[in-house]
């Protein structure tokens, strides 16, 4: 239900001089409607959805949506977003170079990353490694998620991970941190030992 404001309200009448600002009443000063372009002669002023288009450009968008089905996106609004501490007006030196918590920035940059979704469609069997990592607590976790990146020390190699999920795991990584450094080459990454 869209609110709609009239640009004919009296300029005599103020909300001090007894003007009714109830939605239901009769004389139209504010109303409510499903749709305002329903009523083509309706006074009142709104601000078209952004969906409507031209025709030519909603012919233009219903070609290149046929051509290429795009999966339905949540909005980011819908995400549970993890807590985001607020940085300390008089930051530790001695943490100067310990590891950041990211920012809400950074997550939405992973949230939105093209490069994200690619790797997490064209590897099916990705979400459930990831969720039988994030079940670990500990060393046993930090032990899983090098022996699935293939970076763990010869001498703690357990059975071979398939190769194809060490690197659908390797393109997530990547593109999670791509996404988490925004461009900037400057920032430490992922050492790979390559």
């Amino acid at each position: 239900m869209s609110l709609l404001f009239c640009q004919n309200i009296p300029a005599d009448r103020t909300r001090s001089q007894g003007a009714r600002s109830d939605p239901q009443e009769s004389d139209g000063k504010l109303m409510h409607h499903r749709d305002p372009l329903d009523s083509p002669s309706n006074p009142c002023v709104s601000e078209p959805p952004n969906n409507r288009l031209s025709p030519e450009l909603n012919e233009a968008s219903v070609q290149s949506s046929s051509e290429q089905p795009q999966p339905e996106l949540r909005p980011l609004t819908s995400l549970r977003w993890p807590y985001v501490p607020e940085e300390s007006a008089y930051p530790d030196p001695l943490k100067r170079d310990d590891p950041k918590p990211l920012q809400i920035p950074q997550y939405e940059a992973i949230a939105t990353s093209p490069a994200i979704r690619r790797a997490l469609v064209s590897n099916p069997q990705l979400p459930t490694l990831l969720r039988s990592i994030d079940r670990l607590r500990g060393p046993e976790r930090e032990e899983a998620l090098e022996h699935a990146l293939g970076i763990a020390p010869a001498d703690r190699q357990a059975p071979a991970q398939p190769e194809e999920d060490t690197r659908a795991l390797r393109m997530l990584a990547e593109a999670v941190e791509a996404a988490v450094r925004g461009g900037k080459q400057d920032v430490l990454g992922l050492d790979w030992g390559d």
